[in-house]
């Protein structure tokens, strides 16, 4: 969940924004951990998430130039939806892949961008709607990606 959302700041990074996004991303995850319906397997996904310190551990380091941390982060969530596919039953899947778009749609829709002075900033910009439109092909999605930042 955390690579699909670095994906999106990555997309489109500021210094004030990132900061956003990734408070954004923190409480996605929180708000995730005490949702009663979650599958047995997001349970134990999301208990690395459940304290500061696992997830500083379970966020990944990505280093090098803007387009070598893309491809990382693309091959990342890749392996992901691979190992899910492979070891999940198919609706933990879905729910899973769904569940790291909407982390990252919120992520998305957590600052403004642009303008000059808060006039003309636009809450998802173009490169970010990019980014979202190839993760949610990442995750194989297809048509099933919902919010305003995937129109």
């Amino acid at each position: 969940p955390v690579a699909g959302s670095m994906y999106i700041v990555f997309a489109s990074p500021s210094v004030f924004g990132s900061v956003k996004e990734m408070m954004s991303l923190s409480k996605g995850i929180a708000k995730a951990i005490t949702r009663p319906e979650n599958t047995e397997l997001m349970r134990f996904m999301l208990s690395d998430y459940a304290d500061k310190d696992t997830l500083k551990k379970a966020t990944p380091k990505f280093k090098g130039s803007p387009d070598e941390i893309k491809t990382l982060i693309q091959t990342t969530v890749q392996n992901a939806v691979t190992l899910l596919d492979e070891k999940a039953a198919p609706e933990e899947s879905q729910q899973i892949r769904q569940w790291i778009y909407d982390l990252a749609v919120q992520t998305a829709e957590a600052a403004k961008e642009g303008g000059f002075l808060g006039i003309g900033a636009v809450r998802v910009n173009e490169a970010e709607k990019q980014a979202l439109a190839e993760l949610s092909d990442i995750l194989q999605l297809g048509e099933s990606r919902e919010g305003a930042a995937a129109e």
